[in-house]
């Protein structure tokens, strides 16, 4: 009887001790685990802070560069030659730049500047985003009203009533000073999905104070918003403008086959003095943006910089290294 009760006691005991090596096992799979969670996540901190100091660097040179150098209706210019030559394009195109960057100034009279959108152009913006047919005309019509001093309402518009029964805040009735600010517009997060927005945002500004658009450098999607073109006609006023800068408004028109006429009261070929700085480093997915501001009656503070943000992106929403990207060369150097 003892055998047997001893027998019993060893085959009680043999599944205690396998159920507590595999929870000390578990134990310290957790432990390796979150040792590797708290490396990764180190590294990608040391990799955040290396990509903003050499990303400050390199911004810094553009914005010397874009503050002391000739500017022309598309670029930086050169004046160490008898004829001044394009250096840095102001149309957003890729530069490689040092330590692997990729640099990108993007005048913002060539964006969509939400503060100085005509009411049809409201409409084809959200088309150009992707926004669903059923809610592009709701969208606009709020867009409209969040911007308009008072309190007036669009057919399919908000006005502060609506937002204060939706629980957001009450819209500003008034022009926007950041990009930002445009997530405020009731229905908008809904409507443009985050991974939409951020595709689309680097198309948009902000700025009451600019009424300037230049087609020489205006992004693809400006032109369909801002005219109406088709993407084979905004393809084909780039690659039109790339031969010889458009000296006017009609110039655009001409090349897409349109009729547009121009307002004696806005400048339509030349930047505004206002850049969006984009840098990005393909090998670890960062992006820092930022908005370079000249101020060339200051002599004290030629150019402000602000705005500044970096981001990570997911993979699925990197955009791939540029393949034939040119130097970036500095001007001033």
């Amino acid at each position: 009887m003892s055998r047997s009760r001893s027998a019993a006691k060893a085959g009680f005991a043999l599944p205690s001790v396998l159920f507590v090596v595999a929870m000390v096992t578990l134990v310290f799979l957790v432990a390796i685990q979150a040792l590797a969670s708290l490396a990764g996540e180190t590294r990608r901190i040391r990799g955040g802070v290396r990509f903003e100091a050499e990303a400050l660097s390199l911004e810094a040179q553009a914005a010397f560069d874009a503050a002391t150098a000739p500017v022309g209706p598309s670029a930086l210019l050169s004046d160490d030659g008898p004829a001044p030559r394009p250096v840095l394009a102001l149309d957003g195109r890729p530069y490689a730049a040092a330590g692997g960057l990729v640099l990108g100034v993007q005048d913002e009279a060539g964006l969509i500047n939400l503060d100085n959108l005509p009411t049809g152009a409201r409409l084809r913006l959200f088309t150009a985003m992707g926004v669903a047919p059923a809610d592009q005309a709701v969208m606009a019509d709020r867009l409209g009203d969040y911007l308009d001093i008072g309190d007036l309402k669009r057919p399919l518009g908000a006005d502060s009533a609506d937002y204060l029964r939706a629980g957001q805040p009450a819209p500003p009735d008034g022009p926007l000073t950041r990009r930002a600010q445009v997530l405020g517009v009731l229905g908008w997060r809904e409507a443009v999905p985050a991974p939409l927005w951020r595709r689309f945002a680097d198309n948009v500004t902000a700025d009451p104070t600019s009424t300037t658009v230049n087609v020489n450098t205006a992004t693809a999607a400006t032109l369909q918003v801002l005219y109406g073109l088709t993407s084979a006609q905004a393809a084909a006023a780039i690659a039109r403008r790339q031969a010889a800068p458009f000296t006017e408004l009609e110039d655009l028109g001409r090349a897409t086959g349109l009729k547009l006429v121009s307002d004696a009261e806005r400048v339509y070929t030349m930047p505004d003095g206002r850049f969006q700085v984009r840098i990005e480093d393909p090998a670890t997915g960062f992006v820092g943006r930022a908005r370079l501001l000249l101020s060339p009656d200051d002599a004290a503070r030629p150019f402000w910089v602000v705005e500044r943000a970096v981001s990570q992106p997911p993979p699925a929403e990197r955009t791939p290294p540029p393949a034939h990207a040119q130097p970036f060369a500095d001007p001033a150097a």
